[in-house]
């Protein structure tokens, strides 16, 4: 596994699938899309397709012009990685581009920059500015004027949309691979320990025939093996994969390295695990495909790294299950305490009434707002008392103070200081502006 400064944008990206999602972008939009890295050089190009437009081409024809470009997607991937968001921003010859960032566990790998577009019509001086700032580059003048013709004119809208879409799959790649570098980088950590655990056991032939001699005659260490079920049972996923180093040790010098025997022993430890996944929520029938499935796998393989390595797989992919079963637990409690709060939000409502509704302790509710929905309890109750307040502010022969009765604000000045706090004005003056429209 490398280490984190040495993690490059391909370790991240899959280039083939970022060109060909890039190639789409360009023929949908017709504009210019590439991947640049965390240097501002141009990286992944869309497939079939150039990442410049003409009117880059050119400027980059010379050799500032391109230095140019380079320190201008440099910047705007690098201040759209600390804003974390996408960075609409105009490039050194003038004209608008906008970057979505990239990055791994907070370091900046790259972008993918589009552009350029203009988002106001040509007109003298538009040219005489691009035509300025470009003065002192070794270019065709001519055919840079010819090509800024056509360079897409967009509304602000359009070039948000582009933006937001850019960063959706930005962080749709960037997630995806980071999952499979978390992964190869646990399994790395697990190795490394079994190999030290196994070295510390070998250290010297006297030692050895001792622990031989001494596991021959123990029994095997029933007592771990239940602390591992423990641990799926309850997701623990890092408690699990301690102890099946453990267990994984002793497997190794009771089989005195027999590959037959060893993958025997690994073969009922894993259907033990599976009834422990099941008895921690994970789907019977999932698990029993995923099964047949790692037991062809097994088969194959010849030496005990390669088998640690696939015992470790299949834990991990046992544990997702239960995860996942937990996941869709959790939505439908969530979705039963939103319920409640849309239909008894004129009540006086606190996180352990509506946490009382659903059987479950109020701790676990504000856990699924914010794991779930990204806010508090409060924030999304006060979210459904506003919209209604919108509604009823539509109504003139309600007055502020029964609006504010009605969803769920006794103190009606109160209420008006958390109307305006959301939507930046009071219940009167809403009701004012949206009687002028």
């Amino acid at each position: 596994m490398q280490e984190l400064n040495n993690i490059r944008l391909e370790d991240v990206i899959d280039v083939e699938d970022m060109k060909k999602v890039l190639s789409s972008f360009v023929l949908a939009t017709g504009l210019g899309a590439m991947c640049v890295n965390a240097r501002g050089e141009s990286a992944i190009f869309p497939e079939e397709h150039e990442g410049y437009c003409t009117f880059c081409r050119i400027i980059r024809s010379d050799p500032v012009g391109r230095k140019r470009c380079n320190e201008s997607m440099d910047k705007a991937g690098k201040l759209a990685a600390q804003l974390g968001e996408p960075y609409i921003s105009r490039c050194h010859a003038g004209l608008i581009e906008f970057a979505a960032p990239i990055l791994f566990e907070e370091l900046y790998l790259g972008s993918i920059s589009c552009g350029p577009v203009l988002m106001w019509e040509w007109d003298e001086i538009a040219i005489q500015e691009f035509l300025s700032l470009t003065a002192d580059l070794n270019i065709n003048r001519e055919a840079l004027l010819a090509a800024s013709r056509e360079v897409k004119v967009l509304n602000g809208r359009n070039v948000q949309a582009a933006a937001e879409l850019l960063y959706i799959t930005a962080n749709h790649f960037a997630k995806s691979n980071i999952i499979t570098l978390r992964q190869r980088k646990e399994l790395s950590e697990q190795q490394s320990k079994l190999a030290a655990m196994i070295f510390e056991q070998k250290k010297a032939e006297e030692r050895i025939r001792y622990l031989e001699e001494r596991v021959s005659k123990e029994e095997y260490p029933m007592e771990k093996e239940n602390e591992l079920l423990n641990k799926v049972r309850m997701g623990d996923r890092t408690g699990a994969k301690k102890i099946l180093n453990e267990l994984l040790t002793v497997i190794f010098l009771h089989s005195s390295g027999n590959m037959e025997l060893i993958k025997a022993r690994i073969l009922e430890l894993v259907i033990v695990i599976s009834r422990a996944a099941v008895e921690g929520g994970a789907s019977l029938d999932k698990l029993l495909g995923l099964n047949y499935g790692f037991i062809s796998e097994l088969a194959s393989k010849d030496r005990f790294e390669d088998v640690c390595f696939w015992i470790v797989k299949v834990l991990d992919t046992f544990l997702d299950t239960v995860y996942e079963s937990r996941t869709i637990r959790n939505s439908k409690l969530l979705g039963e305490a939103l319920q409640f709060i849309r239909e008894h939000f004129s009540e006086n409502l606190s996180l352990e009434i509506v946490a009382q509704q659903i059987y479950i302790s109020p701790y676990y509710l504000s856990h699924l707002f914010r794991e779930e929905l990204g806010i508090t309890f409060l924030e999304y109750l006060t979210r459904i008392r506003i919209e209604e307040a919108k509604k009823l502010l539509l109504d003139h022969s309600l007055t502020i103070f029964g609006i504010s009765s009605r969803v769920g604000y006794d103190d009606p000045g109160y209420f008006s200081k958390v109307f305006k706090k959301n939507m930046g004005v009071s219940p009167s003056q809403y009701r004012k502006h949206i009687a002028q429209r």
